[in-house]
């Protein structure tokens, strides 16, 4: 049944998968906030929305969104002389994932 886990089971695998190291008495706080969430989340669940249109912000007529347009390209010499970073003709970023 929902709601029956315990928190600190939830919180240690939300943790892992977000790849955090959480000291005991952290996972045990962030626990008790998390399960108020899961709570508030689950009554959601019961709420009537039967006839009620979906949500689409980007597909609405007044979106302010603009069509794509095909521009005049940047020149590569001046995009890699602008980087902070680059190596045979390519630009270089931190890594950010293992």
């Amino acid at each position: 049944m929902p709601g029956d886990t315990d928190p600190r089971d939830t919180t240690r695998e939300l943790a892992a998968l977000a790849r955090l190291a959480l000291e005991e008495d952290e996972a045990r706080a962030i626990g008790g906030q998390l399960e108020q969430i899961l709570d508030y989340v689950r009554s959601l669940q019961v709420v009537d929305v039967e006839g009620v249109p979906e949500y689409l912000s980007a597909e609405q007529p007044d979106s302010g969104l603009r069509d794509d347009e095909v521009g005049p390209m940047l020149d590569r010499e001046r995009a890699l002389s602008a980087a902070p970073s680059h190596r045979d003709g390519h630009l270089l970023v931190p890594k950010f994932k293992d």
